[in-house]
């Protein structure tokens, strides 16, 4: 009996043993050669050890599989077919982001030979098809029925539009526009300032407002003519009040940039704002810095300020000033716009369960296939409007993001800039701030206050720590 539990014993040592030395390198995950012993001359051992480090193909796309859930499972809460879906667009967005860097570096050779030249146009043509499948894919993000942490749906009811984009609202330029978009985000209100950077009260009586007697006339008569009526954003007291006022802005509007030292610091101003939000927002202006570029340089030449009056005319803006142009045609259609963003954009911006870069890289793909649908439609694909168009997406995603989106650091300043343009406009048709007496007064008035508010939009983003 003894002897018989003895080479019991002994055989379970062994075994164990055997099991260690054959366990090990597997349990390391390293190539079995590296733990074979010298004195292990048998090569069927040291294949089977082999064989057993490298997992098969199904246990491959197990792990592949963990680790995707891994990765893409921020909560108990999300499903798994959400989970996948995330990280699938992650992975596709990746992917074109990776090519798009291949692409830059083909252009650079594509015509050194026909080869080049070939594998360029092929390239740039399969990172064209992965950008609608990118779109499609964050569209199935965006429109995921799983709650994020405040209970609240992540997406809309119904289909999101800017899959099947269709033509603008008439005479609009925004690129979030779209008459299918529904509104998303009406408790967009603008806090106006009641202690004002331009204070000074305006005593004049109304008989000396002889100024804007000569707008009532005009307006009375039916001379002035206007894109949208904004009588109640302007706080006027009626449409012909806001007809009058219109009619006197626009001639000090263009009395103030007759000078062209203030036509080139509004416009450095304007680039060094929208530049210094981008910054705030951690992403590159470089893009934008040279869209911006180029549109000065378009405006150098008459004959594209010419095609740009007509490309205006047929969105509906009457006059080619900078009432009707910068502020009415651009910025405060935009601020309407984002009132009722894309129903995709507003559930990527507002889901808590993805990163900000997932949120930028998602706004930035969504807005690039509306310009791609846009600019087809463009009757000169170099006229001013595209390049709005290039100026808006280096921008709009970061703007986007910005107002819509859960930082509430670069919230605070994209609202700040918002509230800065809205008192603005708001000023210069208050017969309290301003003077409408003689056209130089009113423009020396809306000159002090266009200056002040620019100063201090600059001053607020140049203060502001800007994120490493």
């Amino acid at each position: 009996m003894e002897k018989l539990r003895y080479l019991r014993s002994s055989h379970s040592v062994r075994r164990r043993s055997n099991i260690v030395d054959e366990a090990m390198p597997v349990s390391l995950g390293l190539e079995g050669d590296c733990f074979q012993k010298q004195d292990r001359p048998d090569s069927s051992a040291r294949a089977s050890s082999r064989m057993r480090c490298t997992p098969s193909a199904s246990e491959r796309g197990s792990t592949r599989q963990g680790s995707i859930r891994q990765r893409a499972t921020f909560s108990a809460s999300v499903p798994p077919i959400e989970a996948d879906l995330i990280f699938g667009a992650e992975s596709c967005q990746e992917l074109v982001r990776i090519l798009e860097r291949a692409m830059s570096g083909l252009e650079l050779v594509r015509n050194r030979s026909d080869k080049d030249r070939v594998r360029a146009e092929a390239l740039a043509s399969t990172v064209d098809r992965l950008r609608i499948l990118e779109a499609d894919m964050s569209r199935l993000v965006a429109e995921g029925g799983f709650e994020d942490i405040r209970g609240e749906g992540s997406g809309f009811a119904g289909s999101s539009s800017w899959a099947g984009y269709q033509s603008p609202r008439a005479g609009t330029l925004s690129v979030l526009s779209d008459d299918s978009f529904m509104s998303a985000f009406e408790e967009f209100a603008v806090i106006i300032d009641e202690d004002g950077i331009h204070r000074d009260i305006v005593n004049v009586n109304k008989d000396q407002l002889v100024f804007f007697q000569s707008g009532m006339e005009a307006a009375a008569n039916g001379e002035v003519g206007y894109r949208k009526a904004r009588m109640e954003f302007c706080q006027c007291d009626s449409e012909t009040d806001f007809a009058a006022k219109v009619w006197c802005l626009r001639q000090a509007f263009e009395e103030v940039l007759k000078d062209q030292h203030r036509r080139i610091w509004l416009a450095k101003a304007g680039r060094t704002l929208l530049g210094d939000i981008l910054k705030h927002s951690r992403q590159d202006p470089c893009q934008f810095y040279n869209s911006f570029d180029n549109l000065m340089e378009f405006f150098n030449d008459e004959a594209n300020l010419k095609q740009m009056e007509e490309e205006l005319a047929s969105r509906g803006v009457v006059h080619f000033g900078f009432w009707d142009v910068v502020l009415d045609f651009i910025l405060l259609d935009s601020f309407e716009d984002m009132k009722a963003p894309p129903s995709a954009i507003y559930s990527v911006t507002k889901n808590y369960f993805l990163s900000n870069s997932m949120k930028y890289s998602t706004i930035s793909t969504i807005v690039w296939s509306m310009l791609k649908a846009k600019r087809k439609r463009l009757k000169n694909p170099n006229g001013f409007i595209a390049h709005f168009y290039n100026i808006s997406e280096a921008v709009s995603p970061a703007i986007t993001l910005g107002f819509l989106g859960t930082d509430g650091r670069i919230g605070e300043l994209c609202q700040y800039f918002k509230e800065q343009i809205t008192q603005f406009v708001i000023d210069v048709f208050n017969t309290k701030r301003v003077r409408y007496t003689t056209l130089q007064e009113l423009a020396e008035d809306v000159w002090i206050i266009l200056q002040s508010r620019t100063e201090a939009l600059q001053t607020r983003l140049a203060t502001e720590l800007i994120p490493a």
